[in-house]
């Protein structure tokens, strides 16, 4: 099937010399292609679609019939085509590839790149390093550049660039390709686009390009699952059935004052308990809160002026709303499943006892809203690609006695809330009563056939030797089948309707756990969102429900029939507990020697930012991008797929991944990344998730404020580069006291009181009138290119490698645009201001 879709045009921020056609055709062929060769008889014409100009960053996703991404035949090509007019005159053409490429116009050859060589080692030589041209972009690494004198008649003409995706058993990756185009004397542009080609000229289109890519995938997963859908549709059709007379009943509306049905729930227990609660949170504490809870960074200064410019009595509901639309809202979940179901990749060697990377999936998922049903099927399921981004990596666990084993602790911990950690080699103590037989029936389903326990999955107990206090009722080379045995949890009885293949082991479990009769699934998840926003859970820990009841089991029960009834939709009770006064209250900090019972939520309890939240936000404050390099030992998409991953350039701190590499060789050192995760780290974040977490580690250690002090991160976040914003602000036509002002709403979103307006004004205002030196830009420095694996053993790779830690550990150069001095003082400021509790925390 031929899939077609149209981007439009991407707004062009200088005039072509090129008269653009109105779109860049584009064909995809995939098939079984020789290797190294143009011979591209074998191929097919599978999707068709236009692009904003010969520029390419990455191609349409393919997706199967249930939505999920599945791979492209390996290699394939790409071949973009256009019919142009261009001035009369001697031009200059380039085009740029990681592999085989080639130029045509009206099907004449006019320039063609090599095909991509494998490399089995890493004793190769480092190529030299790129030219800097100040009007052309480096090159990105293993780029191949070829250039031709053209000379143009002024009439119209075709141009073709096809360029082949991978190789075979290599990562189909397209990294960069593009044509440009230079009247005699001019700059290079994209051909037919007009933007630059220059390092700022690419980062605009990328962007754009990218964002244009993401949308339109959502389109493509929409339109491959229509029936996917509509079956479930008719699913939560079934479940507003099956929940039509159960209604919870609210609570009376007593004295207390409340927002919504949430906060009738609370204000019962505090009447009861004559507790009273909180005081209302001021704005400015509240778009903090709401950012953070929603999209995970602070509010921009333009997201702070649109809400206080904002007067309506229900301005707080319309931001609500605007920010559960927001797409950053799937941020903001990615790294809290990846703990949960222990999204666990590696740079090396990834299918070695890792997982997959299917946090795209989640990302995705999130993104479209999936109904959350939907979202944990899925996942069970365990289909589609299992190394580029679908749920097909949730399966991947080599090196591992019994992998579905351990899919089965994640799924049971993630969505039923029950810990079977003990059951996988002993029946768990009696406190908790699941057998080792619940677990293995279970994994036995996952495998889809019979498990047979192996010794490393059991307690060894030797002739004569002590005898464990633990049961073990299942034996070594027991043979298991599958067998669903959570009825005391899990109603073994579905509804008609629910299940498409009753022979799918996979599928079944997929059923009783999201069944809407189920009312163990929907509780747990709505527990888990309470707990994100309010700090402690209605039941907590909420992953293991064995011994807890619920503080509030009414509410508990109301919350997740809001769930189920309203099409599994996770936004519709967020936006229930973000709207409630619960939740909008003030953290009121509990006196010495009280006795306070904090799941009566008289007030959220105070939270710290999580690792993602506090690099995220640091760069929001600053106005800068990561600037990171690739996460990948192999830039160049030489090695095989199973040696050596890439995980792209980070943007969001979700995005990165342990750093670890074969024997800790410094050339595989990735120095710009490692300083992200040094600070993640050090906050609770994991580098390895072999094992389903929710809670992380929070208690304060003394490496925490040391890594905000003295770690890179902070260090380039407060520093005043040429792409920061507290540079721009410093330098624009402003009196010192609005900039002090700025500050505190771009760092901490409020304003300064008197008395830090004045500290700040007394370091600041010796010379404020000269602090301008009429100075331009310095310019982003090159890095250096050329190490990967296939030379990493190389001397000379290890030398670049530390030639380009020291450029990282250097941070950001400061602008030439203010004088030395002041700058120095400002950046002093901003750095307070990082580092002071009240950044870290949420308010």
């Amino acid at each position: 099937m031929i899939m077609r879709f149209a981007c439009p045009l991407l707004a062009l921020f200088a005039m072509s010399l090129v008269a653009a056609s109105s779109q860049v055709n584009i064909e995809l062929l995939e098939g079984t292609f020789k290797d190294k060769t143009w011979d591209l008889a074998p191929g097919k014409v599978v999707t068709t679609y236009t692009e904003q100009g010969f520029g390419f960053v990455a191609v349409p996703g393919k997706f199967s019939e249930r939505g999920l991404l599945v791979d492209r035949s390996n290699p394939f090509v790409v071949r973009a085509t256009a019919t142009l007019t261009v001035p009369t005159g001697k031009q200059t053409l380039l085009i740029r590839a990681r592999g085989a490429s080639r130029l045509s116009i009206d099907d004449k050859l006019i320039l063609e790149t090599n095909f991509l060589t494998r490399s089995p080692d890493g004793h190769g030589k480092v190529p030299p390093q790129p030219k800097v041209e100040p009007d052309v972009r480096y090159p990105s690494q293993g780029q191949q550049d070829k250039r031709i004198a053209w000379v143009s008649d002024g009439k119209e003409h075709t141009f073709r660039f096809d360029f082949f995706v991978g190789l075979a058993n290599l990562r189909p990756e397209v990294g960069e390709p593009v044509v440009a185009i230079a009247a005699e004397g001019k700059p290079f542009t994209i051909l037919a686009n007009g933007t630059p080609f220059t390092d700022e000229g690419w980062d605009k289109y990328s962007a754009q390009a990218w964002k244009l890519r993401h949308d339109h995938d959502a389109v493509l997963r929409v339109e491959s699952s229509a029936a996917e859908i509509a079956y479930w549709k008719t699913r939560h059709e079934i479940a507003r059935r099956e929940h039509k007379n159960t209604a919870v009943e609210v609570p009376v509306v007593g004295k207390l004052p409340a927002s919504n049905d949430v906060d009738r729930f609370i204000n019962q227990k505090l009447e009861t308990l004559g507790i009273a609660p909180g005081a209302q949170t001021d704005d400015d504490t509240f778009i903090r809160r709401v950012y953070l809870d929603t999209v995970g960074v602070i509010p921009a200064p333009h997201e702070i002026a649109e809400f206080r410019a904002d007067r309506s009595a229900d301005r707080r509901a319309k931001l609500i709303d605007r920010l559960l639309a927001d797409p950053r809202w799937a941020d903001h979940w990615v790294g809290y499943w990846q703990d949960v179901l222990a999204e666990n990749p590696g740079l090396l060697k990834p299918t070695l006892n890792n997982t997959g990377p299917f946090r795209w999936w989640i990302y995705q998922a999130f993104r479209d809203n999936m109904p959350m049903d939907r979202f944990a099927s899925e996942l069970i399921g365990m289909e589609g690609s299992y190394l580029h981004g679908a749920p097909g990596g949730f399966a991947v666990a080599t090196e591992n006695d019994v992998p579905m084993a351990a899919k089965a602790q994640v799924i049971t911990k993630a969505f039923l809330g029950l810990d079977l950690t003990c059951s996988r080699c002993h029946d768990s103590p009696s406190s908790r009563g699941f057998k080792q037989e619940q677990l293995f029936t279970l994994a036995a389903m996952l495998k889809r056939g019979d498990i047979v326990l192996p010794k490393t999955s059991s307690v060894i107990v030797s002739e004569g030797a002590r005898v464990p206090n633990v049961k073990i009722t299942l034996h070594v080379g027991s043979k298991v089948a599958p067998k669903f045995q959570f009825a005391a949890v899990v109603p073994a009885e579905l509804p008609d309707g629910i299940i498409r293949h009753a022979e799918d082991q996979r599928e079944r479990v997929a059923a009783l756990m999201t069944s809407p009769r189920n009312e163990r699934f929907s509780q747990v998840l709505v527990n888990r969102l309470w707990k994100r926003y309010l700090g402690i859970g209605i039941v907590d820990p909420v992953d293991d429900w064995s011994k807890i009841k619920p503080s509030h089991p009414a509410l508990l029960q109301w919350l997740g029939r809001e769930l189920v009834t309203h099409d599994y939709d996770l936004k519709h009770v967020a936006r229930l507990v973000l709207n409630s006064q619960a939740y909008q209250r003030t953290v009121t900090p509990i006196p010495d020697g009280v006795e306070y019972d904090a799941q009566a939520f008289a007030s959220p309890t105070r939270r710290r930012m999580s690792a993602e939240q506090i690099v995220d936000s640091l760069f929001v404050a600053a106005g800068k991008e990561f600037n990171c390099e690739m996460l990948t030992f192999d830039p160049e998409g030489r090695q095989t797929i199973k040696q050596c991953l890439n995980l792209g350039v980070p943007r969001r701190a979700w995005n990165f991944i342990d750093m670890a590499n074969e024997r800790d060789r410094p050339a595989l050192a990735l120095p710009i990344a490692q300083t992200f995760v040094d600070v993640m780290t050090a906050y609770g974040w994991r580098n390895s998730r072999t094992t389903s977490l929710t809670d992380r580690e929070e208690s304060p250690t003394s490496l925490q404020p040391m890594i905000l002090a003295h770690g890179l991160s902070h260090s380039r976040a407060s520093r005043l580069s040429d792409d920061s914003a507290f540079l721009e602000m410093a330098v624009s036509d402003v009196q010192l006291s609005e900039v002090i002002e700025k500050t505190f709403e771009r760092v901490l979103t409020r304003k300064p009181t008197e008395a830090e307006r004045g500290l700040f004004i007394e370091l600041l205002d010796e010379g404020f009138p000269q602090r301008r030196t009429g100075k331009p830009a310095a310019g982003k420095p090159h890095r250096k290119a050329g190490v990967s694996w296939a030379n990493h053993l190389s001397p000379e790779a290890t030398r670049l490698k530390l030639e380009m830690e020291k450029q990282a550990q250097a941070g950001d150069p400061p602008s030439p645009r203010l004088n030395e001095d002041w700058r120095k003082r400002m950046e002093d400021m901003v750095w307070s201001l990082m580092n002071s509790p009240e950044f870290v925390f949420v308010p």
